[in-house]
């Protein structure tokens, strides 16, 4: 019975050290500089990147769960912070492998914060396959904002 229980404990020792780094690797592959390289509006042909942009933006996503987003505009630099959660998510029709999601949220409002929602403190980016951050901004009219992660 003591042998039973041992080998129980052991297994429940080593799950959780498993779980953990699982956790940990996922929130370093997700931690770090993410910069703006492009941005497109609704109409074909909108795109621009680089110094063509209206602004440059990034976002500095830690592993403590919180983030800076900087907006550099002209002479003007705006700063908005708070915490966020990763999520797992589903590709449309449950067939593509799970990617994340981020739900960043503000801790007042700010008008870089781009949503399509009534709540003005929360913004939602999604990671793609190809390792880009996506706004989910361009689904109601706003930019479609693709952020890369810097080295």
């Amino acid at each position: 019975m003591k042998k039973a229980l041992l080998l129980l404990a052991l297994l429940a020792t080593i799950y959780s050290c498993t779980k953990e780094t699982d956790d940990m690797v996922t929130k370093l592959e997700y931690t770090g500089k993410w910069e703006l390289v492009k941005m497109t509006g609704s109409f074909i042909g909108s795109e621009t990147t680089g110094s063509d942009m209206e602004w440059q933006e990034t976002y500095i996503i830690n592993e403590d769960e919180t983030f800076v987003k900087t907006r550099v505009r002209g002479d003007s630099t705006t700063f908005a912070s708070g915490t966020y959660e990763l999520k797992d998510v589903e590709e449309s029709g449950n067939m593509g492998p799970a990617i994340k999601d981020i739900e960043l949220f503000y801790d007042i409002e700010n008008n870089i914060i781009g949503n399509c929602y009534s709540n003005k403190t929360i913004e939602y980016l999604f990671f793609s396959s190809d390792h880009r951050l996506i706004n989910t901004w361009n689904a109601c009219d706003g930019p479609g904002l693709e952020y890369v992660k810097s080295k």
